[in-house]
């Protein structure tokens, strides 16, 4: 039994010479990398491009366009000249130029109303961005709390385990010097084993706790990785000066995924607008410059009848026309597509509605269950700690007995576990509190960190 526990010694020293030589991650660092590695946070930032990119499309349909033409043709046999509008039989080659621009000068604001809603679709993009930036930050917090929470743990039972050796190499003193009989040291021996079969149970917790670390920082499996402990103290003022009401207020006016569905909900409106505007008329300008050149274009002597080519700069200043108007479109009967649109876009706002108040619910629960979990939180901490001081005095009494010959190992034993569940506990609703007030103050805008002047 004795080479079983120096093996457990030296795989703990190992252990703690190996977490040494890797790199110590802080919560804040995880956060971090978290936000610029995550392939969910990317994609919606490759969204949130495409639409800006939609905004710039948006604001240059404001504006006048402008396109050129040209174009060369060969004619052969009977063909009309593009010159004289004559047939010919010859074969004529033809050049033409083309300079146009249009621009629409009112067609119900549907142009201008598309631009705002681009600008509002991309503020929305943005918001949800930093909501899913806020969701991963929460998830890395529980995990990193988690790691946390499996090495102090191990702490504990590792702490167990020394208190039985000690117990256990007493014990078999006692036995070889006639004092305690046999079967005692059996016991011993028993729960010496439970404690190492505890503290290998805390080992494996840990590991996952880190596995499952590693897997939402899409880091491998095999890297190199534990976490930079910081000092945790618990809330001084816990929830003082803390409602329901002012934690949901507060929220309600800076919670990312709130102010998405407002925005959402004005694109919404928008695009009821757009749909409006299909019922107005459309006033769009148009100008125009354009030549040409023919090959069959000549000049005829009206008294020789001498034919004489034309040269190609001359053709292009002669032929050259400009041209400037108005057009006007007016929506009459277009298959109900415009009553249709607006119907949709109508249906389309009141949805937007209807999830923007969805999130509002959704919001004042988690708040008023968060609320609920610190204030169980805190009063299960305050009861774990009455528990352990308790239990603590008894389990001193107990070694005192216990050396003294006056408590057998079994009755040592269960005031040892005692001990041990109750410090488990006291652990574990520390970190709940903890945990619980952090996202109270994340729900406050405050950031998820253990700095105590943030």
């Amino acid at each position: 039994m004795k080479g079983v526990f120096l093996t457990v010694c030296s795989a703990m020293v190992l252990m703690s010479f190996s977490a040494n030589a890797q790199e110590e991650w802080s919560l804040e660092q995880c956060l971090s990398y978290a936000i610029e590695n995550n392939i969910q946070i990317k994609q919606s930032g490759l969204q949130t491009e495409s639409a800006r990119l939609d905004k710039t499309q948006s604001l240059a349909q404001l504006f006048p366009n402008l396109n050129a033409s040209t174009g060369f043709n060969t004619n052969f046999g009977r063909s009309i000249d593009p010159g004289t509008n004559q047939f010919v039989n010859d074969q004529v080659n033809s050049n033409n130029f083309r300079v146009g621009s249009n621009v629409t000068l009112f067609n119900g604001l549907r142009l201008l109303n598309t631009f705002k809603q681009s600008q509002l679709d991309v503020l929305a993009a943005e918001y949800d961005l930093q909501g899913l930036s806020n969701d991963i930050s929460m998830n890395i917090a529980t995990a990193f709390m988690q790691v946390m929470f499996s090495e102090e743990l191990l702490s504990v039972a590792q702490e167990q385990l020394d208190i039985s050796s000690e117990q256990l190499e007493r014990t078999r003193k006692l036995v070889n010097a006639g004092s305690l009989p046999e079967g005692g040291l059996y016991d011993v021996e028993a729960q010496y084993s439970s404690n190492e079969l505890q503290v290998i149970n805390a080992e494996n917790a840990l590991s996952a706790a880190v596995l499952a670390l590693k897997q939402i920082l899409n880091l491998p499996a095999s890297t190199a990785f534990r976490i930079k402990r910081p000092e945790v103290d618990m809330p001084l003022d816990g929830l003082a000066g803390k409602t329901v009401g002012t934690v949901y207020d507060h929220a309600l006016n800076n919670w990312p995924q709130i102010k998405a569905r407002e925005t959402k909900l004005e694109s919404a409106r928008k695009s009821e607008q757009i749909a409006f505007a299909t019922y107005t008329p459309s006033l769009t300008a148009n100008a125009s410059i354009s030549t040409f050149y023919s090959s069959s274009f000549e000049d005829i002597d009206l008294t020789t009848f001498e034919r004489t080519p034309i040269p190609y700069g001359d053709q292009l200043d002669r032929n050259l026309s400009e041209s400037i108007g108005l057009s006007l479109s007016i929506p009459i009967f277009n298959g109900l597509q415009s009553r249709t649109s607006v119907k949709k876009a109508r249906l389309g706002r009141m949805n937007a509605e209807l999830q923007l108040q969805d999130q509002k619910n959704q919001l004042y629960s988690s708040v008023q269950q968060a609320y609920n979990d610190a204030q169980a939180a805190k009063r299960q901490f305050d009861a774990s700690d009455k528990s352990v001081k308790a239990t603590e005095k008894a389990f001193e009494y107990a070694e005192q007995r216990y050396g003294v010959g006056m408590m057998n190992s079994l009755e040592f034993n269960t005031a040892s576990n005692n001990l041990a569940r109750v410090k488990s506990e006291l652990l574990r609703a520390k970190y709940d509190y903890i945990f619980k007030m952090k996202v109270l103050d994340f729900y406050q805008g405050k950031p998820i960190t253990f700095d105590p002047s943030k």
